[in-house]
């Protein structure tokens, strides 16, 4: 980080930016300050609160010319399926937590840990100190919601919380309401869709459902998967012509 500093770098999200990948790349932004954050589309609701809390400064990877760059850092994600846009691009740096499985992105480096809960949790600790508050209060949002309010903590995600909690002066239930923020009528509205469509089978000791809706199949599958074991919600993007199914399952499977 510190021998590229001054390089000009796009520091990509993935698509439909949640609370982690967004406060990753904002945070990775501090240590490049030639550097600027870019998503391929519009953010989540939670991750559109977050940014207008602190002033974030983004834009779309259509809108910049990657010749002005030195190339793009990603974060979140090491697969292409969630950012299409990196295929064009000379990927410098990837910072991701999730399972090697499907990781086809061609980087020049890559920091992996598929142990921590969050991305947010490997960014906070390989940055140099981090004295902003900003910085550690989005860094503290996104481990308490990618983390599933502590479902899939390790001991080391519950200290790195309390330091950014102390950098950033925030209390949990102030960092709860960005990174569980309240639900609108809309969402609501399709979990409780996914409710009627829902189907079921028992596999051993397991229940999965399976459901469809026309929109918010992330947030209906982890509602679904508070009481089924498996979760399984599809959603067909008329506009964008594919479809899209979100898993979710409890920690125990």
């Amino acid at each position: 980080l510190e021998k590229n500093r001054d390089k000009r770098f796009a520091i990509s999200t993935h698509a439909k930016a949640d609370v982690d990948t967004l406060s990753c790349a904002y945070a990775l932004s501090s240590v490049f300050p030639n550097s600027i954050l870019v998503v391929p589309d519009e953010l989540n609701a939670s991750a559109t609160m977050l940014a207008e809390k602190l002033e974030m400064k983004y834009q779309l990877i259509k809108d910049v010319d990657r010749k002005k760059f030195d190339g793009m850092i990603i974060v979140d994600t090491s697969a292409y399926a969630l950012l299409k846009e990196a295929k064009e691009w000379e990927i410098k740096l990837v910072i991701d937590h999730h399972q090697s499985d499907g990781r086809d992105m061609k980087f020049e480096n890559g920091i992996f840990d598929d142990k921590a809960p969050s991305c947010a949790e490997i960014i906070a600790n390989i940055l140099p100190e981090i004295n902003d508050k900003k910085i550690a209060f989005a860094l503290a949002c996104a481990i308490i919601s990618d983390g599933a309010r502590f479902k899939s903590a390790r001991k080391e995600s519950f200290e790195t919380l309390a330091r950014l909690m102390e950098i950033s002066g925030a209390s949990y239930p102030e960092l709860l309401g960005f990174a569980e923020p309240e639900v609108g009528l809309d969402v609501k509205a399709a979990v409780m869709k996914a409710c009627q469509r829902l189907q079921y089978v028992v596999v051993g000791n397991y229940i999965i459902v399976t459901s469809e809706v026309s929109s918010s199949e992330s947030d209906s599958a982890a509602f679904l998967s508070e009481v089924a074991d498996v979760a399984f919600v599809g959603s067909f993007k008329e506009k964008d012509h594919e479809v899209r199914i979100s898993a979710r399952a409890r920690k125990h499977v």
